[in-house]
């Protein structure tokens, strides 16, 4: 398993060679609804309208004060959430591409492993993990820690990570994406990354998911190149 240091760096290379980061702060700035890159459009439209249903999805909750966004990257949904929420980001990479972006005083930053958060139990009404739970070393302890910084009762929102209909869907994935990441010169990401299962969240017992979004299919099927998992937006409720 690669180091922490290890994998920031490694992430921070592949995605600004994908486009997918930048250290002009007004990148961060102007997302989901603006990519100054103009490289990954589509995907942008489509977690334009997922911040959408997140935002939706928070104004229905009878709590939704204090709002955790967990593994935040640039902190742009952090930053978009801050008029009406108490927001910390929180995310492994502090550099330029990661939370040294977020210029926004009214949210907090903290660099955190998703399995390991230092925040105290009950600290918050509402975790966002948006393009973020895939890369969990050890998927039960990231949603244990979750379940635990989380009130009773309170509420987890999952976006943007694929979901496989079963393991061996799941892990026909992984080697094409294990292959990708070594290709570009980043298998540390390979090494952290998987796909989620519902059975496998549901599993968990820690939270009652129910699907808001089913999702498009991922960028591998909006390019052609076969099916690929689903990227829907789950709302998990803290058993």
């Amino acid at each position: 398993m690669p180091t922490v240091r290890e994998f920031v760096e490694s992430y921070r290379r592949l995605r600004l060679a994908e486009g997918f980061a930048s250290p002009d702060p007004e990148f961060g700035r102007q997302l989901p609804f603006r990519d100054l890159t103009g490289r990954n459009r589509a995907i942008w439209r489509i977690r334009a309208a997922h911040y959408a249903l997140i935002r939706g999805c928070l104004a229905l909750l009878p709590r939704s004060e204090r709002v955790l966004d967990l593994g935040s990257g640039n902190g742009w949904l952090a930053r978009r959430l801050a008029g009406s929420h108490r927001v910390t980001a929180a995310d492994v990479d502090a550099t330029d591409t990661g939370l040294g972006a977020l210029d926004d005083r009214r949210v907090g930053r903290l660099k955190a492993e998703l399995e390991a958060l230092p925040i105290a139990a009950g600290s918050f009404d509402v975790v966002i993990a948006a393009a973020a739970l895939h890369y969990a070393g050890d998927l039960f302890a990231a949603l244990a820690e979750i379940a635990r910084v989380l009130r009773p009762g309170g509420a987890l929102i999952l976006a943007d990570s694929p979901l496989y209909a079963d393991p061996v869907a799941r892990h026909r994935a992984w080697q094409r994406t294990h292959r990708y990441y070594s290709e570009a010169g980043s298998p540390e990401l390979a090494a952290r990354y998987h796909g989620l299962t519902r059975t496998e969240l549901d599993g968990s017992g820690l939270f009652r998911f129910v699907t808001l979004s089913p999702g498009i299919s991922s960028l591998r099927s909006l390019l052609g190149r076969g099916e690929g998992p689903r990227m829907p937006v789950l709302l998990g409720l803290r058993r």
